[in-house]
């Protein structure tokens, strides 16, 4: 072994080994000893001798395999989160696109996105004794009904009801009840789409909750024809 009146360390080239081997040199005193251990057979065996030495203390403890989530941690810590597959970066995208595509599909092909070419249709609806003053709207994309009343009042124990008149020789269908606080809105079937074009509508007075025989059985407050305009 290489004695201590070779190098300048405390307690020479063995205590060095020592410490080395245990990780306990400091960084100055590390650099001299690997300088050393690189030209020194003696001293390589030393530190052979002291790992061998240091080994032999865990001969009595049994081996436990680490659970697998130790190794993940610990090269999560050491190298970072470890960076997804390339196919499971762009899965997102290839998805969001597979979505869009199919909404894009049935709205070209279920008609979704489909515009009409029919005008919209307008009707005022007026009653100048009552100071009611309302307009009917069809909007053939959204094929939906509204009526808008801009003044008059709402009386609390009636109700307004819509009737659509195809034809003179066509008895009104009810299609809805005026709002009371906002506008109103109808979805119509395409049925009724159909007639909608140069059709009367009429505004009745009717019990609260609407006509309860099918009919107009109160006054007819106004009529108006649907027929094309410029939009209000």
């Amino acid at each position: 072994m290489s004695g201590p009146e070779d190098t300048d360390l405390p307690g020479g080239w063995e205590a060095a080994a020592a410490e080395y081997v245990l990780g306990l040199l400091p960084e100055d005193e590390l650099r001299a000893f690997e300088s050393q251990l690189v030209q020194d057979q003696a001293l390589q065996q030393d530190v052979e001798a002291w790992e061998a030495y240091v080994a032999a203390f865990t001969d009595d403890i049994e081996e436990v395999a680490p659970p697998p989530q130790i190794l993940r941690r610990t090269e999560a810590q050491l190298f970072g989160k470890p960076r997804a597959p390339l196919w499971q970066q762009i899965l997102p995208y290839f998805l969001g696109a597979v979505a869009a595509a199919a909404i894009a599909w049935m709205a070209m092909f279920g008609g979704l996105l489909q515009s009409s070419d029919e005008p919209d249709l307008w009707a005022d609806l007026e009653t100048p004794s009552r100071g009611l003053v309302m307009l009917a709207h069809y909007a053939p994309d959204s094929q939906t009904f509204m009526v808008r009343r801009d003044a008059g009042d709402y009386p609390d124990d009636r109700s307004f009801e819509i009737w659509l008149i195809a034809d003179p020789e066509s008895p009104p269908v009810s299609i809805g009840l005026v709002d009371r606080e906002q506008l109103t809105e109808i979805p119509v079937s395409d049925e009724i789409a159909a007639q909608l074009p140069g059709a009367t509508v009429a505004i009745s007075e009717e019990p609260l909750g609407g006509s309860p025989t099918g009919a107009a059985t109160g006054p007819v407050l106004s009529l108006g024809q649907l027929e094309p305009r410029e939009e209000l």
